[in-house]
């Protein structure tokens, strides 16, 4: 029987407690200095048994407790599996097109700031549109909605999935990281490995430390210079949102600018308590872009 406690000590899982607890933090200073709430208010509403105590949040912790014991070691094996091939068969192609004369070396601490920054835009181009797939294609979008079944957002909606879901997105990102290292090695021929963090590539690390905050109930925004390199909190609190006019946006996963570029990003303000989640509307309209017709 797999230890659970064991998995929250793991610096590779999002539960993972300095995680659990920087977001925490960060949620309570938002609310103090932002939201204008007195630290007795911040503590009230962060820990809202009209939040933590609610039906969504109980399927949230079922779901969460599955992925932990049974579903995430077969979905690194499968990453790791797709990751190992597609940069063998990358590395193999590459060098018959690759000639020596554009062969680089370069010290140890640039290439590996160079693998480690074209790595991160790799897997997070490819989360990017594989996430706005599973909006615009129907098929996928069913396995989708699992995910934004939520009627509130608290860290443990990062894992109500469909196990089909991780399943294509970490393939993806894995193809998608072997793909870009296979090209970079077949170039920087020293072959030197990204920086990691806890033993992680940084860009995973990127991804672990923030996705809790994401997921929090509170709509944490940004300051305007970091919003324009990272999804903030309250983008994508407007992406799970029910109100149609939020329908289609904000699929970044770590880099907001992704949306920017794709024309699916939308910023606007949002007060606690504004929006309302789950996928009633939201089914109903990739059921008529299926058949053709508008909203």
């Amino acid at each position: 029987m797999v230890d659970i406690a064991a998995r929250l000590q793991n610096p590779q899982t999002i539960f993972y407690w300095p995680y659990v607890v920087a977001s925490f933090l960060i949620a309570l200073i938002w609310l103090i200095f932002i939201g204008r709430k007195s630290l007795k208010q911040s503590f009230a509403y962060l820990f809202s048994a009209k939040i933590w105590l609610t039906s969504s949040t109980w399927i949230d912790l079922q779901y969460s407790a599955i992925y932990l014991l049974f579903v995430r070691s077969l979905i690194v094996a499968i990453e790791a599996a797709v990751f190992v091939r597609v940069m063998k068969v990358t590395l193999s192609l590459a060098s018959k097109f690759i000639p020596e004369s554009l062969w680089i070396q370069a010290s140890s601490l640039t290439e590996g700031l160079i693998a480690t920054i074209i790595t991160m835009l790799a897997i997070d181009f490819s989360s990017y549109w594989v996430h706005r797939s599973m909006h615009l294609i129907p098929m996928l979008w069913r396995v989708h909605a699992t995910h934004h079944s939520a009627s509130h957002l608290t860290p443990l909606t990062t894992y109500r999935q469909h196990i089909l879901e991780p399943m294509i997105l970490n393939s993806c990102r894995a193809a998608s990281s072997g793909m870009a290292l296979g090209v970079f090695h077949s170039i920087f021929i020293d072959a030197t490995p990204v920086i990691t963090v806890y033993g992680m590539g940084a860009g995973f690390f990127a991804y672990m430390f923030t996705t809790n905050l994401h997921h929090c109930h509170i709509p944490v925004r940004y300051p305007a210079l970091l919003r324009a390199i990272l999804v903030s909190p309250h983008h994508h609190h407007i992406h799970h949102s029910s109100n149609p006019l939020h329908f289609d946006c904000n699929f970044g996963v770590v880099f907001s600018f992704w949306d920017r570029v794709f024309g699916t990003y939308r910023h606007e303000d949002i007060a606690l308590g504004e929006l309302k989640f789950g996928v009633v509307r939201s089914v109903a309209k990739i059921e008529l872009k299926a058949r053709g017709e508008a909203l």
